[in-house]
């Protein structure tokens, strides 16, 4: 299995990503194995939603801000 925990930060331009890639590497531990993907919110708009069968609380909304804890 690749994916064991999946965090999310919402950076305000390319700087801002650099410096929490920098960030990462300096913090990485000696066993660690990290993927890093960049998106823009253009691609992030682009996420499709596939369900089996939709129920109210899956229904499409906006998303102005991603929070993940």
């Amino acid at each position: 299995m690749l994916q064991y925990s999946v965090y999310a930060r919402v950076c305000n331009g390319t700087d801002a990503v650099r410096k929490h890639q920098a960030r990462v590497r300096q913090n990485l531990p000696d066993n660690g194995s990290v993927r890093m993907l960049t998106i823009t919110e253009k691609q992030y708009e682009t996420i499709e939603l596939l369900l089996g069968r939709r129920t109210e609380a899956e229904e499409p909304f906006q998303v102005e801000q991603l929070t993940i804890f």
